[in-house]
């Protein structure tokens, strides 16, 4: 029963509160913004560190977003799912799964003459792994960058497997 958090205004708290998540033990790294959640690549020192970043950001998250909606109370659920990211092959299943996300719930970007660029509620604009894409700088949500991945994260996974193409839709 919450509005859509996939708009220019709710993008904008979004991104704000993201970037202001991050610290030296956490970081948030890519996002895509769905119509009634968020998914994630976050990095963190360990579980006590990921645990305190996500409470920090959920907290942020809700209290930017319910002045946005003129309400009061719980935006997100008590828990997240969290998966660790074991390998470099996980690392691109996450990020097509993150950056492509759109595809999955079947908003086209085609529609509205995006085709060439990623999907404007997350990070995409600004990853330079694409095979079929530009890093841009020029997101629908303003300033969408939020973090520096770490070594596999940025560079590692480039070096054994494909770039991902912007057509490649995620796994259901």
């Amino acid at each position: 029963g919450l509005p859509r958090m996939r708009t220019k205004v709710a993008g904008d708290v979004i991104v704000e509160a993201l970037k202001r998540a991050q610290g030296p033990a956490f970081r948030v790294v890519h996002f895509t913004i769905q119509d009634d959640h968020l998914h994630l690549i976050v990095e963190a020192d360990g579980a006590s560190e990921l645990a305190a970043g996500m409470k920090g950001l959920v907290c942020r998250l809700a209290r930017g977003l319910n002045k946005v909606w003129r309400r009061r109370g719980s935006v997100f659920p008590k828990r997240f799912h969290d998966v660790v990211l074991g390998s470099l092959r996980a690392i691109r299943n996450a990020l097509v799964y993150v950056l492509n996300n759109y595809r999955k719930h079947g908003v086209g970007l085609e529609r509205r003459g995006q085709r060439a660029r990623g999907d404007e509620f997350s990070s995409a604009n600004y990853f330079d792994g694409f095979a079929d894409h530009r890093q841009e700088y020029a997101p629908g949500v303003e300033g969408a960058h939020v973090a520096q991945g770490g070594w596999q994260l940025a560079v590692g996974w480039k070096r054994h497997y494909p770039l991902i193409r912007l057509e490649e839709s995620p796994a259901r």
